[in-house]
């Protein structure tokens, strides 16, 4: 298997205007970065802008999976972990945490230079479909608190395991040791006391979307995500949008009008 440092070349779409603000996106399995940057910024608001139009003080990056061994499918291909079935994510989760902690890694990585540049509340974590279901490990497992999150079509790799653990009320000691333990990142996840950005009052917004005939990721397990988020020793401000149609993407131009007002209105994106 690859080593972590072998990830591929990241695919940065730089503001047009001051950087004031980044915003990493995660594509799904079978894609990369390239792709899914030309298919999110296709399509359009209700205003007749693109994502990156609406928001020109924004770097966007869109890192790319390693190529891993897909047991189902008994060929390489691009995702960010293995997994067995999509039907019942926790069936045989031993296969995913190989590639989770590697792609976590990857992408903590990414969020520690960009700290660099602009403040942690200034930083969006957006993922697509399993790109969603690492963001999501990434946010909870990082040391900053971040400005958001946004998960399209998404699921929670280890969900039962984190639901129980936020309700431990130890300042996120349990999730803590879950992430040294299974998944090899140590001394990663910050306690509650140790706020990055105040105005934040240490609750990150997330928007979390679905389509209702999504034939990919089944809307029910969108479902689970959002409940699973709204756990309270999370701290994550959840809100849900759900769509009639739109199959496994964003449906536009509602559903980029969603990520639009999530992104002007509850966070520090300019």
């Amino acid at each position: 298997m690859a080593p972590p440092s072998s990830f591929p070349a990241l695919h940065v779409v730089q503001p047009t205007q001051d950087h004031h603000c980044t915003i990493i996106a995660l594509h799904g399995r079978g894609s990369n970065g390239p792709e899914f940057a030309e298919e999110l910024f296709e399509d359009k608001s209700s205003s007749h802008l693109t994502l990156a139009e609406h928001f020109p003080h924004c770097k966007w990056i869109f890192p790319s999976s390693q190529k891993r061994h897909s047991t189902v499918f008994q060929e390489e291909m691009d995702e960010w972990f293995d997994i067995y079935s999509l039907t019942d994510p926790s069936t045989q989760e031993e296969l995913q945490i190989e590639g989770l902690r590697d792609s976590i890694k990857h992408i903590l990585d990414i969020i520690n230079k960009e700290v660099e540049l602009v403040p942690p509340g200034n930083i969006v974590l957006l993922g697509i479909s399993q790109g969603c279901a690492t963001a999501i490990h990434a946010l909870l497992a990082g040391q900053y608190r971040l400005g958001g999150f946004i998960g399209i079509a998404g699921w929670m790799p280890f969900r039962k395991q984190i639901v129980d653990l936020a309700g431990c009320h130890d300042d996120g000691a349990s999730l803590s040791k879950f992430y040294a333990d299974t998944l090899g990142l140590t001394g990663a996840r910050q306690s509650n006391a140790c706020q990055s950005n105040p105005q934040q009052n240490n609750v990150i917004p997330a928007l979390l979307s679905h389509c209702a005939d999504d034939d990919v990721v089944d809307v029910e397990l969108g479902h689970q995500i959002r409940d699973a988020l709204m756990s309270p020793g999370l701290d994550i401000n959840v809100t849900y949008k759900e769509f009639v149609s739109g199959g496994h993407w964003i449906p536009g131009p509602d559903g980029f009008d969603s990520i639009v007002e999530f992104l002007r209105c509850r966070t520090l994106i300019r």
